[in-house]
């Protein structure tokens, strides 16, 4: 069935209406990594789509338009590589992937773009990338997490946000689709802190492989995870998306 705030769904000539309204062009970010026992490998990307389309179809409430460009699905996850199913692209290689991505868009006349995130390894190189893309389209490309704003505590029993694999990605998953959900996630748990006190306490920072943190590959308590959980969780984050994405005056800032 069409989806139609989906770009991959469109025709050329509806694309091309999309840009002479200038809509807001949500670029979804994910990985395709391991998470843990009980969580396809798939779960950022599917995250970061499934949040980018809710964002969309909420600002198309608002009489703003909105489309979600073609997911990136395989990224920076070189850390994840020794479990089985990860895949990834050298950063390097992620950062050009993304400018290209961006000029593509651009280059129908887009001028409203948003990167939708929903893994912690895209951050830095992404960051890094928006140097190069922003000089050379000259204007501003903004980067979010889909949970960026979002108080996650409230929603949680024994976090208060996200790590990964957790309660609360655990419970996105949930809410999304629960047959995607192993249900070995009732009895499962995983090391949530880093190597030593000092990078406990962000002191020191260093590249490390996920195995050095956790030998199931799961960060936090996923046990805890519940689709209601989820439900409430993803209902807030996007009443958070379309209002920061809802601000006109994002669009118009000089790079």
């Amino acid at each position: 069935m069409k989806n139609n705030v989906r770009w991959d769904h469109c025709t050329s000539p509806e694309i091309r209406r999309l840009a002479e309204q200038q809509a807001i062009v949500l670029l979804p970010t994910g990985s395709t990594e391991q998470h843990g026992p009980h969580l396809p490998v798939g779960t950022d990307a599917i995250l970061a789509t499934w949040f980018a389309e809710r964002a969309a179809r909420g600002l198309r409430e608002k009489s703003i338009p909105a489309v979600v460009a073609p997911t990136v699905a395989v990224a920076n996850s070189m850390h994840h590589m020794h479990f089985p199913g990860s895949m990834s692209l050298h950063p390097r290689t992620y950062m050009k992937m993304l400018q290209e991505e961006c000029e593509a868009i651009a280059a129908h006349g887009f001028r409203k773009i948003v990167i939708v995130n929903g893994h912690g390894g895209n951050v830095n190189p992404t960051m890094a990338a928006l140097v190069d893309i922003n000089i050379t389209l000259e204007f501003p490309v903004y980067f979010m997490d889909y949970m960026s704003g979002t108080d996650e505590a409230p929603f949680l029993e024994t976090q208060t946000g996200m790590i990964h694999a957790c309660e609360s990605e655990t419970s996105l998953m949930l809410a999304y689709d629960e047959t995607l959900v192993d249900p070995v996630y009732r009895e499962t748990k995983g090391y949530p802190g880093d190597t030593t006190e000092a990078e406990d306490r962000g002191l020191i920072r260093t590249f490390h492989r996920m195995d050095a943190h956790t030998e199931n590959g799961v960060m936090g308590n996923s046990y805890m995870a519940t689709k209601e959980k989820g439900e409430r969780l993803a209902e807030a984050a996007t009443a958070r998306l379309v209002e920061t994405l809802s601000d006109e005056r994002l669009w118009g800032l000089p790079v």
